[in-house]
């Protein structure tokens, strides 16, 4: 009976450990969906600065394709050389964000443009970066160690953000389309009914668990609550005693009665 309550136990405090994981997770990538989806630009945004998930290798050794990466938000500060932007911009007929290093600043009426570059890209960015496409500061020149730039960054985490949210390279492969080629198709994230919506079930159902049982101990106690109100439990427990006993005792007569124990007269 210890040892079943103390199994019981071990299981609830691994499910209550899960449940809580899973639920802060589910209510940051609530948080995170939810401010991306106000956004403008498509990034979640608190409180000034948003995340933003690399897809390619064009700025190694800065930061590597599935960095996440906090990004301030751009307010129309003064901007510098070396210093390393996410703006906007069309590639594939696609609006994507890009993060680059600024190599050049030109200033013609009042009117400021950036030429732009990966540090590892050979070339400049095609076009010129205007200030209503820039989206915020990754790193600021004046603020850099040597060689180093001060950003900010989580190695790996870019890829389980896209993952959650099916977005990137690595949401694509965990995603589906419905009536493709037709004006309905629309993009089904399996990650997130993997992710979020089955374990959330699982959780479900483990407190349905949780409360039966809770329900069956509590019908025991009073069980045994009445039993010692009318003084059956004391009867009860001798007549468990004696049934012990008398188990004990054929168990015994058993051994008696074994071949190789047994003497001629």
């Amino acid at each position: 009976m210890a040892e079943e309550k103390k199994t019981n136990k071990i299981i609830e405090t691994v499910g209550d450990i899960v449940t809580i994981v899973i639920l802060v997770f589910a209510v940051i990538f609530t948080a995170l969906t939810l401010t991306s989806a106000k956004s403008e630009n498509g990034l979640p945004n608190v409180g000034g600065y948003s995340l933003f998930s690399v897809q390619s290798d064009s700025m190694e050794p800065v930061f590597y394709t599935g960095d996440l990466l906090l990004i301030k938000e751009y307010q129309g500060e003064e901007l510098k050389k070396d210093d390393i932007i996410s703006f906007r911009t069309i590639e594939q007929g696609q609006y994507i964000i890009n993060t680059h290093r600024i190599v050049e600043v030109h200033e013609l009426e009042g009117i400021k443009t950036y030429t732009t570059r990966g540090d590892n890209t050979p070339a400049n960015d095609q076009t010129d970066v205007v200030e209503s496409e820039i989206v915020g500061v990754y790193a600021r020149a004046d603020e850099r160690e040597g060689d180093k730039d001060k950003g900010t960054r989580v190695k790996g985490l870019g890829k389980v953000i896209d993952f959650v949210k099916g977005s990137g390279e690595t949401g694509d492969k965990w995603s589906i389309t419905l009536n493709e080629g037709t004006p309905d198709a629309r993009k089904l994230n399996l990650s997130f009914l993997f992710f979020i919506i089955i374990p959330l079930a699982l959780i479900f159902l483990f407190q349905i668990y949780k409360f039966i049982r809770a329900l069956n101990d509590t019908k025991k106690e009073k069980t045994k609550a009445e039993l010692l109100e009318s003084g059956e439990l004391s009867e009860e427990l001798k007549k468990k005693a004696i049934e012990e006993y008398l188990a004990k005792q054929a168990k015994e007569a058993e051994s008696d009665d074994d071949p190789d124990e047994v003497e001629d007269d």
